[in-house]
């Protein structure tokens, strides 16, 4: 249940995932790089050479004097075209490498950079057309004071107060690109309840601005120089912007095919919602047949799935048994692991604890933290601890017995924490951890884990992780249709609640991140599991008796993260080779 943020993209994706570490999924306190040990093979240091190419071209630090937020310096279309400019000759360069190159695994990581960069301009590219350059100046401008020393801070409020000769003050600047964008047609404007909030956060932040520049001692005349220019911009805002602003929750179509594209999610619409509603379909029927079965070995009197979850719900264990109980699993999962021969398994011990109070405060879920490179432990699983002061008593989604299989499964072993434990073993390019990643792959491999211990928990657990399967499938079309105009907020509900069988108040918050937190970040754990899927059933197609199902996932382990179609050409041309001593039907 974790969403981690990408590191490096310097770019409007950026941006997303600082804002996806906020939200109540996003609970990795470190990042992808620093699970990656710090001693590199040599293709390691080769590649990683490129990717800090990749890296400065993103940055485009030789664009611009200014030291701005991103935000800010995308509003001088110079410093776009410059960093464009600087991204396509680094495109042409690392085609000449990839020609060039003779080392496999450098050659996949050059194939990962030039699919990111590629994408990555597509996206600025869509982005600049399809929305309206609005940003919150008031907190972008005090990001963009931070850090820095006061001659450097001096010469960014001259440029920001328009106080350097033939460059317009930064509230110029922002007005002239929102009122030359604003009559286009179809362009896309932000919500009424985003501007609403931040305009009611302006006076914050320029107090903050005010401290900041008290701090270093600046003189009075620039905070009210640039104080003066961001009232400017909020009453232009208020006047222009506002009026127009949107009182829906849905992108547009075009917008929302992008959010799904950045998040890994290589299909159309169309395809996804067919996958997910044959799936949900399939996968409510496999329950109804364990739901008998569940009710008989319990002496349950119903026999309908969404009686038994109700029923299993009701077993809600006191907070002295939660932590017990998710270690046992663990160490029943591991048993299960080693017997069945599923992956191999790191020889350090996983870590369990409860929420603390302030992980606990807004919505406590299952959560992983990884282990930071310089430490060689494993990452820690954390357990949700219910408040009833904090949260409602109908609130059960977590805390009973029959859950903690596939929650344990997915956050632990062999799901999250084995990702970041082999990586941090065996090591990975930054091109696999910094631009490789994307929720399909991340989650895609703890949907799996789930998938593969499934067969060999109790049936209780078999049939509540079957009920997660459920909820992926149900957000893998829920998501799409509500931003399409298909479903209603009520009936995603009902869906969620009653055929699903959550909370109401975990379904609100799941109805709040498709349509106001992370709007295409859902469906990429339904995808990212297909395709994991389906690239074993091709394996074992073509290797037949040779298939290794320890040798496979330990393969796709210590591949890093790398979007699906790559790591597909990766499995066939080097684990299924090797193993069968021949190529693939499709490269002979």
């Amino acid at each position: 249940m974790k969403i981690i943020r990408r590191v490096v993209r310097v770019s409007r994706k950026t941006v997303l995932w600082l804002a996806i570490a906020t939200f109540v999924f996003a609970i990795m306190s470190h990042s992808v790089v620093d699970a990656i040990a710090s001693a590199q093979p040599d293709w390691i240091k080769r590649s990683n050479e490129n990717t800090n190419l990749l890296t400065e071209a993103e940055s485009a630090k030789q664009c611009s004097d200014l030291a701005l937020s991103k935000s800010l310096l995308q509003l001088d279309s110079n410093y776009g075209q410059c960093r464009e400019k600087g991204i396509n000759t680094l495109l042409q360069r690392f085609q000449t490498k990839l020609k060039q190159e003779r080392d496999p695994a450098v050659k996949l990581d050059l194939e990962i950079l030039i699919q990111s960069a590629t994408e990555s301009l597509k996206s600025d590219k869509f982005h600049r057309q399809l929305r309206l350059p609005y940003v919150d100046l008031a907190k972008e401008i005090h990001n963009s004071l931070d850090d820095l020393s006061r001659p450097d801070l001096v010469k960014l409020l001259q440029q920001l107060n328009g106080d350097e000769t033939g460059k317009p003050a930064i509230a110029t600047l922002a007005i002239q690109n929102l009122r030359g964008s604003v009559s286009r047609p179809n362009i896309f404007f932000p919500s009424k309840s985003q501007i609403e909030k931040d305009l009611s956060n302006t006076s914050f932040q320029l107090e903050r601005i005010q401290k900041r520049l008290e701090q270093q001692k600046i003189d009075q005349e620039s905070y009210t120089k640039l104080k003066a220019q961001i009232t400017e911009y909020t009453t232009f805002v208020r006047q222009e912007i506002l009026p127009k602003s949107r009182l829906d929750f849905r992108l547009s179509p075009e917008l929302y095919a992008l959010e799904l594209q950045e998040r890994g999610v290589e299909i159309s619409i169309d395809e996804l919602l067919k996958q997910a509603h044959t799936a949900f379909e399939s996968i409510q029927q496999e329950m109804d047949v364990l739901a008998a079965k569940v009710a008989k070995q319990k002496g349950l009197q119903t026999t309908g799935y969404r009686e038994v979850i109700r029923s299993l719900k009701k077993e809600q264990l006191p907070a002295d048994k939660i932590l017990p109980q998710y270690e046992q699993r663990q160490k029943d999962l591991e048993a299960i692991i080693r017997r069945e021969k599923l992956v191999t398994l790191p020889k350090r011990n996983l870590t369990i604890r409860l929420t603390n109070d302030r992980e606990n405060t807004n919505f406590p879920v299952p959560q992983y933290f990884p282990p930071k490179s310089s430490q060689k432990t494993a990452g820690v699983f954390i357990v949700p601890l219910l408040k009833p002061d904090k949260q409602p008593r109908a609130y059960d989604d977590f805390t009973y017995p029959a859950v903690a299989w596939t929650l344990t499964a997915h956050e632990g072993r062999p799901g999250h924490d084995l990702q970041f434990t082999t990586i941090q073993d065996k090591g990975t390019s930054e091109a696999r951890s910094r631009f490789g990643y994307n929720p399909a792959n991340h989650e895609g491999w703890a949907l799996y884990a789930e998938a593969i211990t499934l067969p060999f928990m109790p049936i209780e657990g078999q049939f509540i992780s079957l009920q997660f399967q459920l909820l992926r499938a149900a957000r893998a079309f829920l998501e799409p249709e509500l931003h399409l105009g298909k479903v209603s907020i009520d009936e995603a509900m009902r869906i969620l609640t009653e055929d699903v069988g959550f909370s109401k108040f975990f379904a609100q918050q799941e109805i709040n991140r498709y349509t106001v937190k992370l709007p295409g970040h859902a469906p990429s754990y339904f995808y990212g599991y297909q395709r994991l899927m389906q690239l074993r059933q091709e394996v074992e197609k073509q290797m037949g008796q040779q298939f290794d199902q320890t040798a496979f996932h330990d393969f796709i382990l210590a591949q890093g993260f790398m979007p699906q179609q790559l790591l597909r050409q990766t499995v066939l041309e080097q684990f299924v080779a090797a193993k069968t001593k021949s190529f693939p039907s499709y490269l002979r």
